[in-house]
């Protein structure tokens, strides 16, 4: 026998039991107390509430943080209908940090029988018996829908743009209402004819322009036709 084959068999073996207690050593401390989550902190939540949404996930104190599935977290954290998008980041050895882009609210809308507070991009945020304030009023008696719906409807769509355009002081200050077949509304005392429910974006900034210039008292703002507004006395 070839006296250098028991050395040869002895460093395979030595090998191979260095090599299963690095990965006994690597599993334990990969499950240890020391890689587990102990905190999540969470960012940019205002109006959402993204803590039961996470603790629904299975995540919590105490998971392992190598086996988090962050894209799930990301997932039920973007079940909040305040949340439009999230991201979910392990920080080692023991932090998980959830960061939450909100929707912004622009616009009341009247429902069959509620009123809807709706984003910026048309997605309904929460439901009331009544409007708040801050925001356009739109009264035109959509379905009511619940929260988190986003309609494809090209209306929702023209007054949502509408609302987006006018945000602050000029849209907190209207109640937009569909009188025959044309919309309507008032704003610092003047009466404003929207028209059709179309290209309101535009009509939104052609009246904030208007509204910048000297105007006659209780003038009618015609913006029908937005590369053609008139006043009329």
């Amino acid at each position: 026998m070839d006296a250098a084959e028991p050395a040869s068999r002895e460093r395979r073996l030595w090998t191979w039991l260095l090599g299963a207690a690095l990965l006994a050593a690597g599993a334990f401390a990969l499950h240890s107390p020391w890689l587990s989550v102990h905190e999540i902190e969470i960012v940019g939540a205002v109006r959402s509430d993204p803590a039961p949404l996470i603790a629904a996930s299975g995540v919590g104190e105490g998971a392992i943080l190598i086996w988090v599935d962050t894209a799930a977290v990301a997932r039920a954290v973007g079940e909040d209908p305040w949340v439009a998008d999230a991201r979910v980041d392990r920080v080692w050895p023991d932090r998980l940090v959830v960061e939450v882009l909100e929707r912004q609210p622009v616009a009341w809308v009247e429902g069959t029988t509620t009123w809807m507070l709706v984003a910026s991009d048309g997605t309904v945020l929460e439901i009331a018996d009544e409007p708040g304030g801050g925001y356009l009023r739109a009264v035109m008696a959509f379905p009511d829908l619940t929260r988190g719906e986003q309609p494809a409807d090209a209306t929702w769509n023209e007054i949502v743009a509408l609302a987006a355009t006018l945000r602050g002081d000029i849209g907190g200050a209207m109640t937009v209402e569909l009188l025959g077949s044309e919309l309507w509304t008032e704003v610092f005392g003047h009466p404003v004819r929207l028209g059709y429910p179309i290209d309101l974006a535009d009509k939104g900034r052609t009246l904030r322009t208007m509204l910048q210039e000297e105007l006659p008292p209780g003038a009618t703002l015609d913006v029908s036709s937005p590369t053609r507004p008139a006043i009329a006395p």
